[in-house]
């Protein structure tokens, strides 16, 4: 074997040996970083999503039952709910309730109600879960409803006025909630609001992952209380 040849050889053993040792400084790394997590988790402390597979992402379950003409219900919408979802999309599932304090009558054929604030209300918190029922997309239907919910003096001006602001088609809705759909929608979310335990005081209540301890809380701060109840800390809650 030529002199050439054993250099060939030497260098190529030295690169081996430089490459394994890099691919077990990368392993270890993984597997301390691994270790931390688990521990982690064992312990109930929250990690951020650079310490664990983004595909696996917790979501909290966030339940809203509020009035359509509940200025308590609107400011939460405005300064809490829609301000979290932006934060924090991936990780907040979101059900809305329009009903509140209402109180529903079954006749033969139909349905009456009676809400806090009057008649109007109730035009309003169907014009809401037929919009829910409607519009499937998260994001879209919590911008809609807070642009309602702004101004639902007027309930039906204010279904077309945010629908053609968004570039939604109304009509369906319309349609929806002069019928029987739209009373029926209402009546369930009634029997939803009404099988609440403890039962609703306070309009808004707002429920997390079934829980509705900690209102006063959740309704001054609802991010800090949804990456409360989250393992894996997002960048949203953190920023």
């Amino acid at each position: 074997m030529g002199l050439g040849s054993f250099r060939w050889r030497i260098l190529l053993i030295i690169i081996s040996a430089l490459l394994l040792w890099q691919s077990s400084k990368v392993w270890l790394n993984f597997t301390q970083e691994k270790s931390i997590i688990e521990a982690q988790l064992q312990e109930n402390q929250p990690v951020t999503l650079s310490q664990k597979d983004e595909r696996v992402t917790q979501k909290v379950h966030v339940a809203v039952y509020y009035e359509a003409l509940c200025s308590d219900s609107r400011n939460f919408f405005v300064k809490q709910l829609l301000p979290t979802y932006h934060r924090i999309p991936d990780n907040v599932q979101v059900e809305l309730i329009p009903y509140g304090k209402a109180t529903t009558a079954k006749t033969e054929n139909d349905y009456e109600f009676m809400c806090q604030h009057g008649p109007t209300e109730c035009e309003a918190n169907i014009i809401h879960a037929c919009s829910i029922d409607i519009i499937k997309n998260v994001s879209i239907q919590l911008e809609y409803l807070s642009c309602m919910i702004k101004n639902n003096i007027e309930p039906v001006n204010i279904m077309r006025t945010c629908a053609k602001k968004m570039n939604i088609d109304h009509n369906s809705i319309l349609k929806c909630s002069v019928g029987a759909k739209g009373k029926e929608l209402l009546a369930k979310h009634g029997e939803l609001t009404n099988s609440l335990t403890p039962r609703v005081v306070f309009i808004p209540t707002v429920v997390l992952d079934e829980n509705s301890e900690n209102q006063a809380k959740i309704l001054k701060n609802l991010l800090q209380e949804v990456c409360l109840h989250l393992k894996v800390m997002p960048e949203g809650c953190t920023v």
